[in-house]
């Protein structure tokens, strides 16, 4: 290496060390290489909450998958149809779901609607999973509330816009005890409830969904390789509606434990 090439690398390098220093103090060490020196870098990045069994062990949350649209009446309520040649999905963000019993109501909405739902914990992953296959990686089932900015949704809508905005936020997935499958065997057909202040708001039957588990697992395989902890929010039957502050949500799901929590 010439004198040149020195007096060029060097400032570089030094510079590269003070950038580092910046991010001290942060969380989440990493390493990262600049110019072939290999350097710790901190990042802010969200621990991944992990959910309880009841048979108390606890495992973390990897990625969040929500069907839409898989029970005929909710789909009509809201003014759609099934779609018959395959499931409609969005995704949340891992940190968006919370287990605590307080649920943060969200900043901008005036309109906020609750989704009870079947939850479906994936314990081992894979892709391209047949319907069998798709049966023999579900970990558990509890029940979950999914959140929605239903103002800011029917805006999206409107202006051909993704719904993120509308369900991807601070506890947008409430989420109770998860089941073991050992425990509970395949769950094909659960009555399955919502109340709001003791007033009945939802109620309908999970073999009402138009995909079951197995063959929303099967699909999602298809489109990347599934891994353990994912959560999939199989959809929500109708009468759906709006909550506020100070509302106490009992989402009931046959055999499953109560998911019971207060918007705050």
């Amino acid at each position: 290496m010439n004198k040149t090439t020195m007096s060029l690398v060097l400032p570089l390098s030094m510079t590269a060390w003070k950038v580092v220093e910046r991010f001290n103090g942060l969380v989440n060490s990493h390493q990262k290489s600049i110019r072939g020196f290999v350097i710790p870098m901190n990042w802010n990045s969200p621990l991944h909450p992990e959910f309880l069994t009841t048979d108390g062990r606890r495992f973390s949350v990897n990625r969040v998958f929500c069907i839409a649209k898989n029970y005929e009446e909710h789909a009509k309520e809201m003014g759609g149809e099934i779609d018959r040649k395959s499931p409609f999905y969005f995704q949340k963000s891992f940190d968006a779901v919370t287990f605590e019993p307080n649920v943060r109501y969200p900043t901008y909405t005036d309109d906020l609607h609750h989704e009870v739902e079947l939850v479906a914990v994936v314990g081992k992953g894979g892709r391209n999973l047949s319907l069998a296959d798709a049966e023999t990686v579900i970990f558990g089932y509890a029940v979950g509330i999914d959140f929605t900015r239903r103002d800011r949704q029917m805006e999206a809508k409107e202006k051909g816009r993704p719904w993120e905005v509308a369900k991807n936020f601070d506890d947008s997935g409430a989420m109770g005890v998860v089941t073991p499958k050992t425990e509970i065997g395949l769950m094909r057909d659960a009555v399955i409830t919502l109340e709001v202040n003791g007033e009945l708001r939802q109620s309908g039957d999970i073999k009402q969904m138009a995909y079951n588990v197995a063959e929303l697992i099967a699909f999602l395989s298809t489109l990347q390789e599934l891994k353990s902890g994912d959560l999939i929010y199989t959809g929500t039957p109708s009468g759906v509606g709006r909550v506020i502050c100070g509302d106490r949500l009992v989402g009931k799901i046959d055999g499953l434990v109560t998911l019971d929590i207060c918007l705050v």
